[in-house]
């Protein structure tokens, strides 16, 4: 089958997805809408999988959960919507859809295969180099990885000289731990989205959450991770979006953040500097009163 891909997220595919839910619901399933509208005259069938538990029984969202039935609401009528459901299983659900579009066990069965062998898969661990300033970005693949939603605060970053460190940067080891508080989440990207953070707490610089307005789940936890990073004193920024959030206002609160971030790199580099300084001088003192 070829396979058709909506556009790249713009404003015009925003309205059509804002004209086709309530204003409610979080940015990601505003653009979802407006993504299927784009496809519904181009393809014969639309893909969109109904992500229920992905591992361990944690759930999905809520709301990706039923982006599935608005989407038979509003667009079975016009093209035929192929969801699977997914519950902590992905080969079976996509396996019985392949039989409902090529009816041979074996293609289904080879397509599938095929599929999973072009899943990225993270086995090493990032490096943090301490001569380099570094910032985690902690939210959802589909936030960070949309140029429309998040291109100016991963630009402003990479401009100010920033490596930036996200969950999909570390394996699923990290990720899917159940230790600590993250045992105490039952959905399975929050739960990722914690643990990400609780790494790199200790190996970045500042850390800054981007979550979706009316986003339940995400502004429960981005509270407990800025709790936990006022004990350990780490600068956290939390940025809450929607189709309204400006341009020059966002990128205003992150430069003020990055000043914020570079003033104390800069004091940690002349303490290190004293403290260096300070043992060569014992070091010295000592040599000379063995003499």
């Amino acid at each position: 089958m070829e396979v058709i891909l909506s556009p790249k997220t713009d404003k015009m595919i925003l309205e059509k997805g804002l004209g086709r839910v309530s204003s409610e619901v979080c940015l990601p399933i505003k653009v979802i809408c407006g993504h299927i509208e784009e496809l519904i005259d181009k393809a014969d069938y639309i893909f969109l999988p109904r992500l229920v538990t992905l591992k361990d029984n944690l759930y999905a969202c809520p709301k990706m959960i039923g982006i599935v039935d608005v989407a038979l609401l509003e667009f079975a009528n016009s093209c035929p919507i192929l969801a699977p459901k997914i519950r902590n299983n992905f080969f079976l659900p996509h396996f019985y859809i392949g039989l409902k579009l090529t009816h041979n066990p074996l293609r289904s069965f080879q397509a599938l295969k095929r599929a999973r062998s072009a899943l990225k898969e993270v086995k090493t661990i990032p490096e943090f180099p301490l001569d380099k300033p570094k910032i985690a970005l902690i939210s959802h693949f589909y936030n960070l990885e949309d140029d429309f939603i998040a291109k100016d605060i991963i630009q402003t970053f990479k401009r100010n000289g920033f490596l930036i460190y996200t969950k999909e940067d570390l394996p699923d080891s990290i990720l899917s731990s159940a230790q600590g508080f993250a045992r105490n989440i039952r959905w399975v990207y929050e739960r990722e989205l914690y643990n990400a953070f609780n790494y790199y707490l200790d190996k970045v610089d500042g850390i800054v959450t981007v979550i979706s307005f009316g986003c339940g789940p995400d502004s429960l936890i981005a509270e407990m991770m800025a709790e936990k990073a006022k004990t350990y004193h780490k600068p956290f920024l939390s940025l809450i979006i929607d189709e309204h959030t400006g341009q020059a206002g966002l990128v205003t609160r992150l430069e003020a953040f990055i000043d914020c971030l570079k003033r104390q790199r800069a004091t940690r580099s002349v303490h290190r500097t004293q403290s260096k300084a300070c043992v060569e001088r014992n070091e010295a003192n000592a040599g000379r009163s063995k003499q």
